[in-house]
Protein backbone atom coordinates (compact mmCIF):
# COMPACT_ATOMS: atom_id res chain seq x y z
CA UNK A 1 0.00 0.00 0.00
CA UNK A 2 2.94 2.45 0.25
CA UNK A 3 3.61 1.96 -3.14
CA UNK A 4 0.59 3.34 -4.59
CA UNK A 5 1.18 7.05 -4.03
CA UNK A 6 4.15 6.60 -6.16
CA UNK A 7 2.28 4.71 -9.06
CA UNK A 8 0.10 7.53 -8.76
CA UNK A 9 2.45 10.07 -9.12
CA UNK A 10 4.38 8.36 -11.87
CA UNK A 11 0.94 7.95 -13.69
CA UNK A 12 0.34 11.85 -13.11
CA UNK A 13 4.16 12.64 -14.92
CA UNK A 14 3.08 10.57 -17.33
CA UNK A 15 -0.18 12.35 -18.37
CA UNK A 16 1.44 15.68 -17.61
CA UNK A 17 4.02 14.79 -20.21
CA UNK A 18 1.58 13.69 -22.92
CA UNK A 19 -0.73 17.08 -22.52
CA UNK A 20 2.50 19.04 -22.59
CA UNK A 21 3.20 17.12 -26.15
CA UNK A 22 -0.33 17.76 -27.17
CA UNK A 23 -0.21 21.46 -26.35
CA UNK A 24 3.50 22.20 -28.50
CA UNK A 25 1.54 20.45 -31.74
CA UNK A 26 0.44 23.64 -32.37
CA UNK A 27 2.73 25.92 -31.59
CA UNK A 28 4.96 24.21 -34.06
CA UNK A 29 2.83 24.00 -36.92
CA UNK A 30 2.69 28.10 -36.32
CA UNK A 31 6.36 28.49 -37.68
CA UNK A 32 5.34 27.18 -41.29
CA UNK A 33 2.51 29.64 -41.32
CA UNK A 34 4.55 32.41 -39.90
CA UNK A 35 7.17 31.89 -42.79
CA UNK A 36 4.43 31.34 -45.66
CA UNK A 37 2.74 34.67 -44.50
CA UNK A 38 5.93 36.05 -44.96
CA UNK A 39 6.68 34.57 -48.28
CA UNK A 40 3.21 36.15 -49.88
CA UNK A 41 4.06 39.60 -48.17
CA UNK A 42 7.29 39.62 -49.93
CA UNK A 43 6.05 38.64 -53.33
CA UNK A 44 3.50 41.33 -52.48
CA UNK A 45 6.58 43.65 -52.03
CA UNK A 46 7.94 42.36 -55.61
CA UNK A 47 4.90 43.79 -58.32
CA UNK A 48 5.09 47.13 -56.09
CA UNK A 49 8.46 47.97 -56.61
CA UNK A 50 8.43 46.93 -60.00
CA UNK A 51 5.65 48.96 -60.62
CA UNK A 52 7.20 51.89 -58.79
CA UNK A 53 10.37 50.99 -61.46
CA UNK A 54 7.79 51.42 -64.50
CA UNK A 55 6.88 54.80 -62.78
CA UNK A 56 10.14 56.32 -62.57
CA UNK A 57 10.42 54.85 -65.73
CA UNK A 58 7.56 56.22 -67.61
CA UNK A 59 8.18 59.56 -65.90
CA UNK A 60 11.88 60.15 -66.90
CA UNK A 61 11.00 59.19 -70.25
CA UNK A 62 8.21 62.00 -70.38
CA UNK A 63 10.95 64.20 -69.07
CA UNK A 64 13.22 63.11 -71.81
CA UNK A 65 10.29 63.69 -74.97
CA UNK A 66 9.61 67.09 -73.01
CA UNK A 67 13.10 68.58 -73.58
CA UNK A 68 14.06 70.25 -77.18
CA UNK A 69 15.96 67.66 -79.50
CA UNK A 70 19.09 68.45 -81.07
CA UNK A 71 18.82 68.27 -84.86
CA UNK A 72 15.45 69.65 -85.34
CA UNK A 73 14.90 72.40 -87.41
CA UNK A 74 14.81 76.38 -86.69
CA UNK A 75 11.45 77.84 -86.05
CA UNK A 76 10.62 80.69 -88.20
CA UNK A 77 10.91 82.73 -85.34
CA UNK A 78 14.83 81.52 -84.71
CA UNK A 79 15.00 82.08 -88.65
CA UNK A 80 14.01 85.27 -88.30
CA UNK A 81 15.88 86.38 -85.69
CA UNK A 82 19.08 84.90 -87.15
CA UNK A 83 18.52 86.99 -90.69
CA UNK A 84 16.89 90.31 -89.09
CA UNK A 85 20.48 90.49 -86.79
CA UNK A 86 22.43 89.34 -90.41
CA UNK A 87 20.59 92.66 -92.20
CA UNK A 88 21.90 94.50 -89.80
CA UNK A 89 25.03 93.60 -89.60
CA UNK A 90 24.96 93.52 -93.51
CA UNK A 91 26.18 89.73 -93.43
CA UNK A 92 25.07 88.65 -96.79
CA UNK A 93 27.11 85.36 -96.00
CA UNK A 94 24.08 84.31 -93.50
CA UNK A 95 21.30 85.81 -95.69
CA UNK A 96 22.66 83.76 -98.93
CA UNK A 97 22.66 80.60 -96.31
CA UNK A 98 18.83 81.13 -95.62
CA UNK A 99 18.01 81.87 -99.36
CA UNK A 100 15.65 79.54 -101.27
CA UNK A 101 17.45 78.59 -103.96
CA UNK A 102 14.82 79.93 -106.57
CA UNK A 103 16.20 83.25 -105.14
CA UNK A 104 15.14 85.96 -102.32
CA UNK A 105 12.69 88.53 -104.04
CA UNK A 106 12.96 92.44 -102.72
CA UNK A 107 10.59 94.55 -102.84
CA UNK A 108 10.58 98.02 -101.65
CA UNK A 109 6.72 98.29 -101.16
CA UNK A 110 4.17 95.94 -99.31
CA UNK A 111 2.07 95.85 -102.94
CA UNK A 112 4.65 93.27 -104.44
CA UNK A 113 5.36 93.38 -108.02
CA UNK A 114 5.66 89.44 -109.10
CA UNK A 115 6.97 90.92 -112.61
CA UNK A 116 9.75 93.86 -111.72
CA UNK A 117 10.70 93.16 -108.20
CA UNK A 118 14.31 91.92 -108.35
CA UNK A 119 14.71 88.38 -107.31
CA UNK A 120 18.71 87.32 -106.59
CA UNK A 121 20.03 83.50 -106.52
CA UNK A 122 22.41 82.39 -103.51
CA UNK A 123 25.21 83.06 -104.83
CA UNK A 124 24.34 86.55 -106.15
CA UNK A 125 23.35 87.49 -102.77
CA UNK A 126 26.76 86.66 -100.91
CA UNK A 127 28.33 89.71 -103.14
CA UNK A 128 25.42 92.29 -103.41
CA UNK A 129 27.17 94.76 -101.05
CA UNK A 130 30.24 94.90 -103.14
CA UNK A 131 28.44 94.67 -106.22
CA UNK A 132 28.80 98.30 -108.21
CA UNK A 133 25.71 97.87 -110.57
CA UNK A 134 22.79 100.01 -110.37
CA UNK A 135 19.60 98.57 -110.84
CA UNK A 136 16.11 99.52 -111.16
CA UNK A 137 14.23 98.05 -108.37
CA UNK A 138 10.69 99.82 -108.94
CA UNK A 139 9.48 103.06 -109.00
CA UNK A 140 7.76 105.18 -106.03
CA UNK A 141 4.58 105.64 -106.29
CA UNK A 142 2.95 108.82 -107.21
CA UNK A 143 5.92 110.38 -109.53
CA UNK A 144 6.67 106.75 -110.71
CA UNK A 145 10.18 107.52 -110.86
CA UNK A 146 12.78 104.67 -110.85
CA UNK A 147 14.09 103.39 -107.60
CA UNK A 148 17.69 102.86 -109.15
CA UNK A 149 20.37 102.45 -107.15
CA UNK A 150 23.47 99.79 -105.95
CA UNK A 151 22.07 97.35 -103.52
CA UNK A 152 24.17 98.65 -100.66
CA UNK A 153 22.06 102.08 -101.35
CA UNK A 154 18.98 100.06 -101.47
CA UNK A 155 19.81 98.33 -98.26
CA UNK A 156 20.12 101.49 -96.52
CA UNK A 157 16.88 102.66 -97.63
CA UNK A 158 14.53 99.70 -97.80
CA UNK A 159 16.13 96.87 -96.57
CA UNK A 160 17.60 97.56 -92.96
CA UNK A 161 16.29 101.45 -92.40
CA UNK A 162 15.86 101.43 -89.22
CA UNK A 163 17.11 99.86 -85.98
CA UNK A 164 14.08 97.19 -86.15
CA UNK A 165 16.07 95.14 -83.44
CA UNK A 166 16.11 97.66 -80.80
CA UNK A 167 13.66 99.74 -81.92
CA UNK A 168 10.69 97.89 -83.10
CA UNK A 169 8.09 95.30 -82.52
CA UNK A 170 7.71 91.94 -84.40
CA UNK A 171 5.32 89.43 -85.28
CA UNK A 172 4.54 86.17 -86.74
CA UNK A 173 1.58 86.07 -89.55
CA UNK A 174 0.22 89.70 -88.15
CA UNK A 175 0.74 92.96 -88.58
CA UNK A 176 1.71 95.36 -85.88
CA UNK A 177 1.61 98.98 -87.79
CA UNK A 178 -2.13 100.10 -87.53
CA UNK A 179 -0.75 102.24 -90.48
CA UNK A 180 0.75 99.30 -92.58
CA UNK A 181 -1.09 96.97 -94.80
CA UNK A 182 -0.13 93.51 -96.17
CA UNK A 183 -0.58 94.33 -99.66
CA UNK A 184 -0.92 91.31 -102.05
CA UNK A 185 1.56 89.48 -100.02
CA UNK A 186 -0.93 86.34 -99.33
CA UNK A 187 -1.61 86.57 -103.05
CA UNK A 188 1.67 85.70 -104.03
CA UNK A 189 3.30 83.60 -100.79
CA UNK A 190 -0.27 81.63 -99.98
CA UNK A 191 -0.58 81.39 -96.55
CA UNK A 192 -0.77 77.37 -96.72
CA UNK A 193 2.48 77.23 -97.37
CA UNK A 194 4.31 80.53 -96.46
CA UNK A 195 5.38 82.08 -93.39
CA UNK A 196 6.21 85.66 -92.48
CA UNK A 197 7.59 87.47 -90.05
CA UNK A 198 6.81 91.55 -89.19
CA UNK A 199 9.60 94.16 -87.77
CA UNK A 200 7.83 97.43 -87.17
CA UNK A 201 9.01 100.54 -86.19
CA UNK A 202 6.67 103.01 -85.18
CA UNK A 203 6.94 106.43 -86.30
CA UNK A 204 7.96 109.54 -84.22
CA UNK A 205 6.29 112.39 -85.93
CA UNK A 206 3.56 114.35 -84.56
CA UNK A 207 0.92 112.55 -87.57
CA UNK A 208 3.21 108.92 -87.62
CA UNK A 209 3.63 108.87 -91.00
CA UNK A 210 7.40 107.72 -90.80
CA UNK A 211 6.85 104.42 -89.19
CA UNK A 212 8.67 101.33 -91.77
CA UNK A 213 7.71 97.70 -91.65
CA UNK A 214 10.19 94.66 -93.39
CA UNK A 215 8.76 91.56 -93.43
CA UNK A 216 10.45 88.68 -93.97
CA UNK A 217 8.87 85.90 -96.42
CA UNK A 218 9.72 82.12 -95.66
CA UNK A 219 8.72 79.12 -97.39
CA UNK A 220 7.75 76.34 -95.36
CA UNK A 221 9.27 72.80 -96.72
CA UNK A 222 8.12 70.09 -94.38
CA UNK A 223 9.66 71.51 -90.60
CA UNK A 224 12.06 73.76 -92.38
CA UNK A 225 12.43 76.90 -93.76
CA UNK A 226 13.90 78.93 -96.38
CA UNK A 227 13.97 82.78 -97.58
CA UNK A 228 11.82 83.87 -100.45
CA UNK A 229 11.12 87.27 -99.91
CA UNK A 230 12.39 90.92 -98.01
CA UNK A 231 9.50 93.36 -98.41
CA UNK A 232 9.82 96.68 -97.09
CA UNK A 233 6.88 98.69 -96.50
CA UNK A 234 6.15 102.38 -95.27
CA UNK A 235 3.75 105.38 -95.78
CA UNK A 236 3.91 106.89 -99.22
CA UNK A 237 1.32 109.57 -100.13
Amino acid sequence: MKWKPIKFLALGIVVTSALSACSAAPEESAEPQTAETETIQEQQDKPTESNTDTKTEDTESSKETSEPVEGQPPTVTEASTTIIKALQAEDMETIASWASQEGVRFSPFANIDPENDLVFKPDEISGLLKDTTKYVWRSTPGNEESIEMTYADYHQKYVYNKDFIHDGENAVNAMIGEDAHLGNLHEVYPEANHDFVEFHVNGTEPDGRDWHTLRLVFEKIGQDHSLVGIVHDQWTP
